[in-house]
């Protein structure tokens, strides 16, 4: 059921990421982020209390001007601190059942959005370690998988042993822009695939596919390994930012910012209190 979950959101994600080609990542995040802040606004207008949130706002404000009015009067200052830390409490309250609603869809959205905007391909010429991890103890002459590389990537090392861990590991290389999947085969274990792909163009990547289901909600990318003795393997790509005129920031942050920005200014439109 996950893998058709994420299988959804990849082809969504990458299809819609896809018809701005190479062009700069801000104009396909721009507007997503811009139509997923009308979206929260939409949901915590809907699955809040409107109307208690609109009345604790204006205790608060009235507790305010209270401290600027009576700030002679120590007694008067101190039920006004009480009322607004009371008050406070009350309208983070109110902010915890939309949170809740929203929370769970949007971690899940930006682990979709983390793995193309968050991620670049490898680096032509530049080395790195594709590492697989075994279920349970790994003895010293236990037999190490087979790893087959698509053309464009060389395997330069065999398999390392980390017994401790139980890990398989290798040193992969990138000799052209290229993309397919590493082959591995594992005697008594079966066979499985991890994408890779390299060179200097926005795609969608995956830094591990595992084998648990519910790991592969933090991993989204492919579809559960599916093959026993494996728990995951993994390529670490390079971390991705996005640059503007000099301001070079992480996705997460371009993201936050336009979003936010837009359900603040659209509030107004929507009729929604926060």
């Amino acid at each position: 059921m996950l893998d058709w979950f994420n299988t959804f959101f990849r082809v969504l994600i990458g299809g819609y990421a896809s018809m701005f080609g190479d062009l700069h990542p801000l104009l396909s995040l721009t507007p997503l982020s811009i139509g997923i802040g009308v979206v929260m606004l939409w949901v915590f207008g809907l699955t809040s209390d409107q109307n208690a949130i609109e009345k604790t706002k204006k205790r608060l404000q009235a507790y305010l001007l209270e401290l600027r009015l009576y700030g002679d009067d120590p007694a008067m200052i101190w039920r006004s601190q009480k009322d607004l830390l009371t008050t406070n409490v009350r309208y983070m309250a109110l902010m915890l059942k939309p949170a809740i609603y929203l929370t769970v869809p949007m971690v899940v959205l930006l682990f979709h959005l983390d793995s193309f905007y968050g991620l670049k391909p490898l680096q032509v010429s530049e080395p790195m370690v594709v590492t697989v991890q075994v279920s349970g103890k790994m003895a010293n002459d236990t037999v190490a998988p087979v790893l087959t590389a698509p053309a464009g990537i060389t395997v330069e090392t065999p398999a390392v042993r980390a017994l401790e861990p139980g890990q398989f590991s290798w040193r992969i290389r990138p000799t052209q822009e290229t993309s397919g999947d590493l082959q591995f085969t594992w005697a008594g274990h079966g066979s499985w695939e991890k994408s890779v792909a390299s060179g200097n163009h926005w795609q969608y990547l995956n830094h591990r596919r595992v084998n648990a289901s519910l790991e592969s909600l933090m991993h989204p990318g492919e579809d559960l390994l599916g093959v026993a003795g494996v728990e995951w393997v993994e390529i670490l790509y390079p971390a991705a930012t996005i640059d503007l005129w000099g301001v070079d920031l992480h996705w997460l942050i371009w993201f936050f910012v336009i979003s936010m920005v837009s359900a603040y200014m659209l509030k107004g439109y929507f009729k929604v209190v926060i």
